[in-house]
This record gives C-alpha cells, sequence and structure tokens, in this order.
C-alpha cells in the first residue's frame, strides 16, 4: 500500500522525468492508466496544449501507446492522434513500473519485468530478466536482434524465440518490421536507461 512518504517519492520521480509537466496531475494519469491498462484522450484533464505536449513525451517513452494502428501491432506502427475518444494504452511492463514507482517511491525495472512476466505466465521470471539485461549491455541504442539474444542464451538451449514472445507481450520490446530484410527488436526506453547506468 502507498504511504504518504512513497507518494511523495512518486511525485518526486515524476518531477524529474517531466519537469514541463503538473506532476500532481501526472500521477493521476499513470494511476489511472497502470489500474486499467489504457486510457482515453477524455481522461487527462490539462489544456489542450499541455495534453498534446505531455502525450508526445509519453509516447516517445513507451509509457502509453496509441491504440489504433496503421498496419502491425508494433509500437512504430501505431497512430498518435489527440482528440476525444482516442485511446492510449499502456504496455504490461509499464503497468508494473508505475504500481512499483507509486506504491515504493522509487523506479526500478528490473522488478517491473520481473513483476510483469510473472503475470504472462513464466515460470523462470528471474532468469528471463537476467539474460535480457544482459543482452542489454552489448547495446548502444534501443534496438536488439534475434542474435544479441543467441549470443547471451546459451543456457535457454532452443528456446529463445519463446523468450522474445513473451518479452512482446510484456510490453518490454516490440518489433521494428520498417526493414524485413533484418529483424530487430525495440526496447521499451523507459526501462533501458536504469537498466544500463
Amino acid at each position: 500500500m502507498c504511504t504518504d512518504c512513497d507518494e511523495a517519492q512518486f511525485i518526486t520521480l515524476l518531477r524529474e522525468r517531466y519537469p514541463e509537466v503538473d506532476a500532481l496531475v501526472l500521477a493521476d494519469i499513470l494511476s489511472l492508466a497502470s489500474e486499467k491498462g489504457k486510457i482515453s484522450y477524455d481522461d487527462i484533464e490539462l489544456r489542450e496544449d499541455l495534453k498534446e505536449d505531455l502525450l508526445l513525451d509519453l509516447e516517445k517513452d513507451r509509457i502509453l501507446i496509441p491504440y489504433n494502428t496503421s498496419k502491425t501491432m508494433a509500437w512504430e506502427d501505431r497512430l498518435l492522434v489527440f482528440k476525444p475518444g482516442e485511446l492510449y494504452e499502456m504496455p504490461l511492463v509499464i503497468r508494473h513500473l508505475i504500481r512499483i514507482a507509486r506504491d515504493k517511491g522509487v523506479w526500478d525495472p528490473s522488478l517491473a519485468m520481473e513483476s510483469s512476466l510473472v503475470e504472462i505466465g513464466e515460470s523462470e521470471p528471474e532468469k528471463i530478466r537476467v539474460l535480457f539485461e544482459k543482452v542489454l549491455t552489448g547495446i548502444e541504442m534501443n534496438v536488439i536482434t534475434p542474435e544479441d539474444f543467441m549470443k547471451n542464451a546459451v543456457d535457454l538451449d532452443n528456446k529463445v524465440c519463446p523468450v522474445i514472445a513473451e518479452l512482446k507481450s510484456a510490453g518490454i520490446i516490440s518489433p521494428c518490421l520498417r526493414r524485413p530484410y533484418k529483424l530487430r527488436y525495440e526496447v521499451n526506453p523507459s526501462l533501458i536507461n536504469e537498466i544500463q547506468a
């Protein structure tokens, strides 16, 4: 349960990440989205220009992702539209990240990843999280390839494809499909900086 101290830490975390936004309003928006899994344009009570700026920032950080898509469910194909009735979903891993931040006053991507993997039924969430964090240490941007997994997954036998599917399902990664000659995955940027630090 969230204490006043943890709530204050949550507000401080948000203020540091999004200094241009009223952290109390942002806390309400993210808390609502983390509980429901999505939020509508109408749920965000801000001036229109501030609302659009906030949605741009949250989409860039993959905290909220537009529900509507132009082709596939990949993040890069989502259509960011600013109008009443539009929906924005929060990836499962981010739902856990926000709950942890709200309840404990810390931004903990590792715990959020493990919690989301447990929720989707992974029997060895810690092992998968450790592998994923190992993969991240070898990349320069927030893009990884199946080969990055193969180099680090010697103890996974032939389970790389199911692990990648679980990471996609949890909102930890999303396929980059615009260059079909080379399969790559975007890592959720709200996780990567803290893990690599």
